[in-house]
């Protein structure tokens, strides 16, 4: 997309302008003077850069990301659901998962670490600058210095130094992956060479090795089993078309969600044990990318049924695996919070977002961003367009001479 030459100046809250906004959101406006040329698409996207700089500057982007982790979740329950039908049709017992567990099984680390912070964005001398500290803290600690002296008096971590350099401990998806790869490779007491990770420049000693019991680590093999004898979510299809037959679409819902007006009261399907409401709708919708949102509610009622009938599906197979008890193990859920995080920043860091800054400094943000012409800026760009569904749901975002469409499946 070409961006044309765009003015900064933005106008906030109205002050001393006739004319309505041309795009709100939130507390930030633009005027059409600022947007001299600027096409509608363009403009959308000016609109969802504005939302996630304002998350970026307020310090909400883990809330902003909130709905997409809870669908992120649900798809792992969903996951194990699938695994555990499938593995029961073919007799597997846990006796059977147990055995295979021991043959490879997860570890929990406990690790000490020193860390030169020196984020991937750094220029290259502050990169070989914090490089070649950590390489002369390992030849400290290699020859004979207390690590836990060394990193107390070195280790740039905050809190490093009352700890010593002691991590919690943690398992697979706790630490980004360079990290848990360098400390799971090590042997207990061993130290690690130099790592490099987005934080920075490591290393690390490993001070404890421990199996995770079976039964914290039982969904992670019940899945790869069951993906090696048959197809899970195959099955669980299977699963979630036979009891499909059970739920009611309301037309009268549906009618009443193409334009919603009573969000808390509006029931869109039933079925003898539950029901989605418009509300929780929307909110699974939130989590959808911008590019499954296309037609809405209101422009295609076929696949506005379609996807409330996939939703009440969904929700009559978490029901199920809530009640086989099903979990998604804490690490995994760090990971996808982990995802998000680094997502997030790496975005605000490509487009020199800022925290703690005004509605004024956003809306010069948004639009620096949107006029940078470089590839990494513009994959930024695409990346935060398809969480449009995400910012809208936090942020009031209004177009003037726009109407709100009703909705977006």
């Amino acid at each position: 997309m070409k961006i044309p030459v765009l003015l900064l100046v933005v106008g906030l809250a109205a002050c001393g302008e006739s004319q309505p906004p041309a795009i709100t959101v939130g507390p930030v406006t633009f005027q059409e003077k600022d947007l001299l040329g600027l096409q509608p698409e363009a403009r959308h996207t000016l609109a969802n850069l504005t939302a996630f700089a304002l998350a970026v500057s307020d310090s909400t982007t883990d809330e902003l990301g909130a709905p997409l982790l809870r669908r992120q979740e649900n798809d792992r329950l969903l996951d194990i659901l699938g695994a555990d039908l499938l593995l029961q049709d073919d007799g597997v017992s846990d006796d059977v998962l147990r055995a295979r567990y021991l043959t490879d099984p997860d570890y929990v680390l406990t690790v000490r670490h020193i860390l030169f912070l020196c984020e991937r964005w750094r220029s290259p001398a502050e990169h070989a600058a914090a490089k070649a500290k950590a390489e002369k803290a390992l030849a400290l600690v290699k020859g004979g210095a207390d690590f836990a002296e060394t990193a107390a008096r070195l280790s740039q971590e905050p809190g490093a130094a009352a700890r010593q350099g002691l991590l919690k401990p943690g398992r697979k998806g706790d630490w980004v992956d360079a990290f848990w790869n360098a400390a799971s490779a090590l042997r207990v007491g061993e130290i690690s060479p130099v790592v490099e990770t987005r934080y920075g420049y490591h290393i690390i000693k490993l001070e404890d090795r421990k199996i995770v019991p079976f039964a914290e680590a039982r969904s992670r093999v019940a899945r790869d089993v069951a993906g090696q004898i048959g197809d899970p979510q195959a099955t669980l299809d299977s699963w979630m078309d036979s009891v499909g037959t059970q739920v009611t679409v309301s037309s009268a819902g549906l009618a009443a969600g193409a334009a919603p007006a009573a969000v808390d009261t509006t029931t869109l399907a039933r079925w003898p044990a539950g029901k989605v409401t418009l509300k929780e709708y929307l909110a699974w919708a939130a989590s959808r990318p911008a590019s499954w949102h296309a037609g809405g509610r209101g422009s295609d009622s076929a696949r506005f049924r379609a996807s409330v009938e996939e939703l009440a599906r969904r929700r009559m197979a978490l029901a199920e695996a809530a009640r086989r008890g099903a979990e998604v193990s804490p690490s995994e859920l760090k990971e996808l919070d982990r995802a998000w995080g680094d997502s997030t920043y790496q975005w605000a860091a490509s487009l020199n977002f800022s925290y703690g800054v005004s509605p004024a400094q956003v809306a010069q943000e948004a639009l620096a961003a949107l006029g940078d012409p470089g590839q990494q800026a513009g994959l930024v760009r695409t990346a935060i367009d398809e969480r449009a569904p995400l910012l809208a749901a936090r942020y009031t975002i209004a177009f003037a001479g726009e109407t709100p469409p009703g909705g977006q499946p």
